[in-house]
């Protein structure tokens, strides 16, 4: 059994906008671990943000049920009226951004090196 969290973070509305909801993630995010992840980022957008942040600043290994989780957040959030999805994976976190690079969801999925990054380019599209 591997180690997994997820958590929402305090809103950040009145600097970025209203639709913008934060989760952060940590631990190993895998077969088992995947169906959480896929949920919590469902309802967020069910509860109507358009917007996300997932911070996988702590995550020590994402598998290819993780990217699908993911890769479905990112189509739900374009059919529910042009929302996006930001991942925060810092540069040091190699193994990880090695995953993303693997599978090409690169031009699916924004990466971004710091929380503030894409909580500033998510608030610039809105």
């Amino acid at each position: 059994m591997s180690f997994f969290y997820i958590t929402d973070e305090a809103p950040v509305g009145d600097r970025y906008g209203e639709d913008i909801a934060v989760l952060s993630a940590g631990g190993e995010i895998d077969y088992a671990a995947s169906p959480q992840l896929r949920e919590r980022l469902a309802d967020c957008i069910s509860a109507g943000g358009r917007r996300l942040v997932l911070d996988l600043s702590a995550v020590t290994f994402i598998d290819s049920t993780a990217l699908g989780a993911l890769v479905g957040a990112v189509v739900r959030l374009h059919e529910a009226g042009g929302g996006a999805l930001a991942v925060v994976c810092a540069d040091e976190n190699r193994r990880v951004l090695r995953i993303f690079e693997i599978a090409g969801v690169e031009s699916l999925i924004a990466l971004h090196s710091s929380r503030e990054e894409a909580l500033l380019e998510l608030a610039m599209a809105g």
